[in-house]
């Protein structure tokens, strides 16, 4: 597999257990990270961190330490690697609300960042999962 590419939640609920992942994510994200393609999006700090911050009857993810330890603990602990948000993944993301108009600025970067490197994104996100049904991503649900 040439890797796959963790979407927010995928990475939160990986590391802290607060979901259940499927059997079929599960064992793809092992297999990539004995392969070393399990891939992050720094974007997913960013996400994470305005998470934390929604009031507390949307069930804010409960990080315990400031973002960017959390972050580069998680990094570290799934044996991730951190895709570079580069000039071609940021154009692409500018694309997704002109091609899908979906606007979510996080699901934007996350998108472009699977559709340039070519791999599937792992998520539940319902809206992710329609535009694999429409062949614009290749989506793992979790």
């Amino acid at each position: 597999m040439p890797g796959i590419l963790l979407d927010t939640h995928a990475l939160y609920w990986l590391v802290t257990g607060a979901e259940t992942l499927t059997d079929g994510a599960l064992i793809a994200i092992g297999e990539c990270q004995s392969a070393g393609t399990l891939y992050v999006s720094p974007i997913t700090a960013w996400e994470l961190s305005l998470a934390a911050q929604k009031p507390a009857h949307r069930d804010p993810p409960r990080l315990g330490s400031p973002i960017a330890t959390w972050f580069r603990a998680a990094v570290r602990v799934t044996s991730a690697k951190i895709v570079p948000i580069q000039q071609k993944i940021a154009t692409a993301a500018a694309e997704v609300p002109v091609a899908k108009g979906h606007k979510d600025p996080g699901d934007c970067f996350l998108i472009a960042t699977a559709r340039v490197r070519g791999i599937p994104l792992v998520s539940r996100d319902l809206i992710l999962r329609d535009m694999a049904d429409h062949g614009y991503i290749d989506v793992i649900v979790c």
